[in-house]
């Protein structure tokens, strides 16, 4: 579920409930973005030309590095950007709800306007404060300051800052995608301890995937196209599995049986079905 805000200051205002259309981001084969849907591939136009504090911004994939509030420095959680598309639009992810806004982006400054924002609820108490405290940072309207041409720093009128960090978005293959977390009915939760650690994919380049589910491990053959990803039957070990390991395997599986939607954003990567359930990842760089 999308939601439509007005994130000026502390205001987050319910003003109407889009579709999840409206916001859909569609990652093409390998590592480029596809256009939406009802667009001619050969119609898209390269990203509009937009400096931020001296820097070239469009078409980068910004990584919120940290934010300081109150003079307290906290580590976003992983999945946090910000993308600027152009003068006039900014998106990204809170870290765990995504965002589209409208922008003015100046030379010097940032300064969002409505928003459309996912109504996703995010089970990790950490991960909802530092959201919450990085909508409204984002929100406020922010001076820019640019260290060389991988770093930019957002103070907002308060003296709260955000740190962006250039990155490029990890390859599909090759990469150890370690699955974080477990998505279904709009809930996104982190894999229990036990399971931490213990699920990945890894998508080979001879259009397979090697797979390790929690407590048994596989493979299939997956053929990635059009921003989707369809999986063959998977093989896999059949050990006994109870507890965590049984359940993440579970969901695993439900989403690796099929076709499913990928969407990858510097070292974070969602998997989803078209049931709604979904699979978190993180590179392992």
């Amino acid at each position: 579920m999308f939601t439509q805000r007005s994130t000026r200051g502390a205001r987050l205002l319910v003003t109407a409930v889009l579709p999840v259309a409206a916001l859909a981001t569609v990652a093409a084969c390998g590592n480029e973005k596809a256009p939406g849907p009802g667009k001619d591939p050969g119609s898209v136009r390269a990203p509009d030309p937009v400096q931020v504090g001296g820097t070239p911004v469009a078409g980068v994939h910004w990584t919120v590095r940290s934010m300081t509030v109150d003079g307290t420095t906290t580590k976003a959680p992983s999945g946090a950007y910000v993308e600027f598309v152009s003068a006039a639009r900014v998106r990204g992810s809170y870290g765990c709800n995504h965002f589209d806004a409208r922008a003015h982006v100046a030379d010097d400054t940032v300064d969002l306007g409505k928003s459309a924002v996912t109504d996703m609820y995010c089970a990790d108490r950490k991960q909802r404060a530092f959201e919450k405290s990085l909508a409204r940072a984002l929100a406020a309207e922010n001076t820019v300051k640019a260290r060389g041409n991988d770093r930019l720093t957002l103070t907002g009128p308060d003296g709260d800052t955000v740190t962006l960090v250039k990155q490029r978005d990890a390859k599909l293959l090759g990469t150890k995608w370690n699955v974080t977390g477990l998505s279904a009915d709009e809930t996104t939760r982190s894999l229990p301890k036990p399971a931490q650690g213990r699920a990945r994919l890894v998508f080979r380049e001879d259009g397979r995937v090697d797979v390790r589910l929690g407590c048994n491990s596989g493979g299939a053959k997956a053929t990635v196209k059009n921003g989707h990803i369809t999986f063959g039957p998977l093989t896999s070990t059949k050990m006994g599995c109870v507890g965590a390991a049984a359940e993440v395997e579970k969901a695993m599986r439900n989403v690796l049986d099929g076709r499913a939607s990928y969407d990858i954003q510097g070292d974070g990567m969602t998997l989803e079905a078209p049931d709604g359930t979904g699979l978190s990842m993180a590179a392992d760089r």
